[in-house]
């Protein structure tokens, strides 16, 4: 069994940060997401992602945020843990798409048969703001 542990050294944004913005800016919070994850883990690639994956992330921050707001929040976040995919291409000459073109790679997708999540707000000092991934292979 694999163990991948990191920290991001700010917690991640909520949901209510991304509503209403342009794709423009929610593009920019993608990018955001995956280069702060790929700082995060320069040396803890895994050669293949985990077919089965357990992925628990804690947001540690000041405030007491709602549930909905976590959940919802750590989507960018998520995405960015799993494997980009190229999709079908439906007519010849259409451009090549990619679904999850910002993922690192670690699980293979977040569906339901390919990884489970436990996401939760822990309340801590302005201080130790941060956000903990913690990314556990289930072997089957």
């Amino acid at each position: 069994m694999r163990v991948i542990r990191f920290e991001l050294p700010e917690p991640y944004p909520l949901l209510n940060h991304s509503i209403g913005q342009s794709r423009f800016a929610l593009t920019r919070m993608r990018q955001k997401m995956a280069r702060a994850v790929a700082c995060a883990t320069v040396n803890m690639r895994v050669p293949e992602p985990f077919q089965k994956a357990h992925v628990s992330i804690e947001r540690h921050s000041c405030g007491a945020p709602d549930h909905d707001g976590v959940q919802g929040g750590a989507k960018f976040l998520i995405d960015s843990l799993t494997t980009p995919k190229l999709l079908n291409v439906r007519k010849p000459g259409a451009r090549q798409r990619v679904r999850n073109k910002r993922g690192l790679g670690f699980i293979v997708d977040d569906g339901p048969e390919y990884a489970t999540f436990d996401i939760r707000a822990v309340k801590s000092r302005l201080c130790d703001q941060k956000t903990v991934v913690t990314i556990t292979e289930i072997l089957p």
